[in-house]
């Protein structure tokens, strides 16, 4: 009979000790994630910054271009998809300081170049936020797996007991 007891007493440490652990790795789980989180968070924000700041650019070359165009660049050709917007203080001093037409299509042929390659940059910091978020995503919900699953398996030694 003592035999037994002390069976029964060793299956309970046992048990004890297995607990602890899964409780230990379930902290574990639960720091990653919120590192995961963190991380994503600033990631997040470093990739919104960067496309606030593209996106000014852009506006601010847009600014330039309506200025030269609306100066009398000689052909007269309008790209649709640009905006009309009015011209920046610091566009309408680069026109007033080159009124050639001559200088003025070479600088909207580096304008529009400028324009493009920004605008690439911001379709390649879109992409590059979107593959950054879908990769932490997915870390997270492989962490939030990991969790239901240790729970999971945590609560049938509990189970069988009764």
């Amino acid at each position: 009979m003592s035999d037994n007891v002390a069976n029964w007493l060793a299956e309970v440490r046992s048990l004890q000790q297995q607990i602890k652990a899964l409780q230990q790795e379930r902290e574990q789980a639960y720091s990653s994630a919120d590192n995961w989180r963190k991380l994503y968070e600033g990631e997040a924000q470093q990739r919104r910054r960067d496309a606030a700041e593209s996106r000014r650019k852009i506006e601010q070359l847009q600014q330039a271009l309506a200025a030269f165009e609306s100066n009398g660049s000689s052909d007269g050709a309008r790209d649709s998809k640009l905006p009309t917007v009015e011209a920046s203080a610091s566009g309408a001093s680069e026109v007033e300081s080159s009124q050639t037409p001559a200088t003025l299509q070479a600088q909207l042929l580096e304008i529009k170049k400028r324009y493009d390659q920004l605008k690439i940059q911001l379709q390649n910091e879109q992409q590059a936020h979107e593959q950054t978020r879908d990769s932490l995503t997915a870390a997270l919900s492989d962490t939030v797996n990991l969790l239901t699953k240790e729970r999971t398996e945590a609560q049938k030694p509990s189970a069988s007991d009764r």
